[in-house]
């Protein structure tokens, strides 16, 4: 196993390793853990990603936290945040625009609440 601090190449081939930044035209990534991914195509297998951009992404068996390109497949992983105008594969949203809007209905009637029970009075 390695660990690095970042890589910064044309083209990048990552396995069993735990690395801080990829910057890369094109990135492969196997069985490793990545804090940040920015390249036009990616591929990552059982990976986690804390955060990746890339043009094209295709995840298989990963992880991540947010993941932003125009075209993203994911085969049997989890993404919390997924901004992509193409997706395919088996997606789950964690959190769709109605929940959006019902989360933030609720902060503020809960807020709009906890200001008069407690006396927060602003003028």
């Amino acid at each position: 196993m390695a660990f690095s601090s970042d890589f910064q190449s044309e083209r990048v081939l990552v396995g069993r390793s735990a690395v801080r930044s990829i910057t890369a035209a094109s990135a492969e990534v196997e069985q490793s853990a990545v804090q940040r991914v920015t390249t036009e195509t990616l591929v990552a297998t059982q990976v986690w990603i804390g955060a990746a951009n890339a043009a094209t992404a295709e995840l298989k068996d990963s992880s991540a936290g947010i993941v932003v390109g125009d075209y993203v497949r994911v085969e049997n992983s989890k993404v919390a945040v997924l901004l992509a105008p193409r997706v395919s594969g088996n997606v789950t949203a964690v959190l769709t625009l109605p929940g959006a809007f019902a989360l933030g209905a609720g902060y503020f009637v809960a807020r709009q609440v906890a200001r008069r029970l407690f006396g927060g009075s602003r003028r």
